[in-house]
């Protein structure tokens, strides 16, 4: 079957990358760490990661991780993720690639995580698609989410610099309705909890954090 070519799948920008790096790094001192730690602590078994970065969600595994695979489109980032690859204590796969087009096989993860990876992609539709089919059942897709504001004024923000501001920060979106999208793909969005992340960008504060499962009635089809 013929699978769109996403321009992501080709990418390097160094400089973004090491700013990234030194943003994310700050932001691990500050209380990610924290929020990281806590998006990750129900991971089991083989681990998906989507969108690794600079690696920095590999200090959080919790000891029921088992081995880790996870996808980068970025080669710079790729790059500079190798020094947390290798002080990682379980085996971790690194792969070159676009969320919306896996390359796994079906039912192959027992957990993703998507940690702040689903506002930058081209189509979150079509990478929670791929995210349900390379899940197990019952598996848990593990959610750490920058996503459109919760207050009138905030969201109305992120939708005037929405534009602007993907293109100083690597195709971020501000303004993504990621719940939204998530139930639609056929997830139970009811562990999942609306917080306020102030260890940031004070722009961005709204998340979503917790675990999505695939829905009663899409398990059973």
């Amino acid at each position: 079957m013929h699978r769109r070519a996403y321009p992501s799948l080709m990418t390097t920008h160094p400089a973004f990358a090491r700013a990234y790096e030194a943003l994310a790094t700050l932001g691990e001192r500050s209380g990610f760490g924290g929020w990281r730690s806590q998006a990750l602590a129900p991971a089991t078994g083989r681990l998906l990661i989507l969108g690794l970065g600079p690696g920095h969600d590999l200090a959080h595994l919790p000891p029921t991780v088992t081995s880790v695979v996870a996808i980068e489109p970025d080669l710079a980032m790729r790059s500079r993720a190798q020094a947390r690859i290798a002080a990682t204590p379980v085996p971790v796969h690194l792969v070159g690639g676009a969320g919306e087009c896996l390359p796994l096989a079906d039912a192959s993860c027992d957990t993703v995580l998507c940690g702040l990876v689903l506002c930058t992609v081209d189509d979150p539709a079509a990478v929670l698609a791929e995210v349900r089919r390379v899940l197990r059942p019952g598996g848990s897709l593990l959610l750490f989410e920058h996503v459109r504001g919760f207050g009138r004024r905030q969201a109305w923000l992120h939708d005037r610099l929405d534009a602007s501001w993907g293109r100083v920060a690597g195709g971020c979106h501000l303004n993504r309705r990621t719940r939204e999208v998530l139930v639609s793909a056929g997830f139970d969005d009811s562990e999942v909890r609306d917080v306020t992340v102030r260890a940031g960008l004070p722009w961005m504060t709204a998340h979503l954090l917790g675990v999505a499962r695939l829905a009663s009635s899409t398990t059973d089809a």
